[in-house]
């Protein structure tokens, strides 16, 4: 698979967009798209790169909500002190 530079800008444009709309960090961004194309690049078949960006930004979406779960408050710490 070979992308030039501006089409790389163009993915990453896109990616930058649609991810803070769900409050990801421009570096989640980057990490965002550089496992999209990872995952282009280990599939045998031509991929959509815009689904594949879209469906990471989802398993992103369910980890941060999976990891937020686990989280305790400050305040739940401080009272068994």
């Amino acid at each position: 698979m070979n992308i030039s530079t501006k089409e790389y800008n163009k993915l990453r444009h896109y990616c930058i967009k649609h991810a803070t709309r769900y409050g990801f960090s421009i570096q989640d961004c980057d990490d965002i798209l550089h496992d999209s194309l990872l995952k282009a690049l280990e599939s045998e078949e031509t991929v959509d790169l815009y689904k594949l960006i879209w469906k990471t930004i989802g398993k992103y979406r369910e980890r941060r909500h999976r990891e937020g779960k686990r989280q305790v408050p400050y305040q739940d710490n401080k009272e068994r002190e």
